[in-house]
């Protein structure tokens, strides 16, 4: 599991974690703003700006935990 942000600058808390899905590795992430509607759940798009999540525009952060 790694926690990341999307470059759009809103900070919003991520995770993804590399999965075997439909025979194949792929990132899946999930809402990780607990303030967030989608808190917990898995996105596809950044709950705040909408753009497509993939892996490698995101930004890898530090655990705060």
């Amino acid at each position: 599991m790694v926690v990341l942000r999307c470059p759009c600058g809103q900070d919003h808390a991520l995770w993804g974690e590399f999965w075997w899905v439909g025979g194949q590795h792929r990132w899946v992430f999930f809402d990780d703003d607990e303030s967030s509607e989608t808190y917990a759940e898995q996105v596809e798009h950044c709950p705040e700006c909408g753009k497509r999540l993939e892996r490698k525009n995101l930004k890898m952060m530090h655990p705060v935990r």
